[in-house]
């Protein structure tokens, strides 16, 4: 968040979506014996590592790197993230090539803010109750540790599978939301993203072993709406001490803000080995990248010789970028 206040906060369409064209001939199936209903239904059989969308049910855990990024001045918040997914997939159509997914992936962590930091200050103002404007100071270097710091994220997913010789290609599409909380000085949730998102993917898979596949997955997320807050409120009230050339002071409050974000998109991939029928290890990267939000007012009342005054104080959320690496580890049923 920018704006003349006490400290620079926190805070992913340029893909075009890969919906490949696939020809004909990538649907063609080589001949299956009768005896395999699998192969006369043109999909592999999940147990034999296809190259098909595995259906079923799948559970993760892992462990990665989050930096969240807000350039000019630079601002960092940075640190690990321990997570947990849960994927559920089904095959429907005549030969069982359409599927649908559902994914849900939540990670937590504390992390680091690396940044600037001002302080309040009162002008005089013939045009306030309490003679006096609120504004800030020059600006430092400042960092803060232990910042609580967590999303959850929910996919719904369609898609169809393509198989000719040792490639399988599965295009998809859907919808998804993602609920981001920031914390800050010891106040959890001080700041808070949803998006909603259009996914837009593709993922390759071939065989590297009898028994094992290797499936690289290319997505490109549309953001279609994005509603930050900033809770404010939650901060408090403080005094402020006299200085050589203004009288001691006391904030009392501010209320929140509401941000509205149009502008972004997000990348991800990942590389997914299988190790076994059951087992599998992938590692992922996610980039967010979204614009600046529109204005909002934040009214600020603060107390100056026992009189108190308010006033209207303009912010908006900066561009920003936010990296995350991590590994999961699969466990299919």
């Amino acid at each position: 968040m920018t704006y003349g206040q006490s400290r620079v906060r926190v805070k992913a369409l340029f893909l075009a979506g890969l919906m490949g064209l696939v020809s004909a001939r990538a649907t063609a199936q080589s001949p299956a014996p009768a005896s395999n209903p699998a192969a006369q239904s043109g999909r592999p059989a999940d147990g034999d590592a296809g190259l098909a969308t595995r259906t079923g049910h799948e559970l993760h855990v892992s462990v990665g790197h989050y930096d969240y990024i807000e350039p000019g001045p630079d601002i960092s918040i940075h640190g690990p993230k321990f997570g947990g997914e849960y994927t559920g997939a089904v095959s429907f159509g005549s030969r069982r090539q359409w599927f649908t997914r559902g994914e849900l992936r939540g990670a937590a962590g504390h992390v680091t803010y690396d940044g600037w930091c001002a302080p309040y200050l009162i002008r005089p103002s013939s045009s306030s109750p309490n003679g006096y404007d609120l504004g800030i100071g020059d600006f430092s270097p400042c960092s803060e540790s232990g910042d609580s710091d967590w999303y959850v994220e929910g996919r719904g997913l369609i898609g169809k599978d393509y198989i000719a010789g040792r490639w399988g290609l599965s295009p998809h599409t859907g919808l998804g939301v993602r609920h981001l909380s920031n914390g800050t000085t010891g106040v959890a949730g001080y700041r808070t993203d949803d998006y909603l998102y259009l996914p837009l993917g593709l993922t390759a898979r071939t065989r590297v072993a009898s028994r094992s596949a290797l499936s690289v997955v290319v997505e490109s997320d549309l953001l279609l709406r994005g509603w930050q807050t900033t809770h404010q409120s939650k901060l408090g009230s403080g005094d402020i001490p006299a200085t050589a050339t203004a009288p001691a002071f006391t904030i009392d409050g501010f209320t929140d803000l509401s941000f509205a974000q149009h502008r972004g998109w997000a990348l991800r991939t990942s590389a997914k080995y299988q190790i076994t029928n059951r087992w599998s290890v992938e590692p992922a990267y996610i980039r967010w990248s979204v614009g600046d939000s529109e204005i909002d007012y934040t009214t600020a009342t603060f107390i100056v010789n026992g009189i108190t005054a308010r006033q209207q104080m303009g912010a908006y959320e900066p561009e920003n970028v936010t990296h995350e690496w991590y590994v999961n580890l699969g466990f299919h049923f």
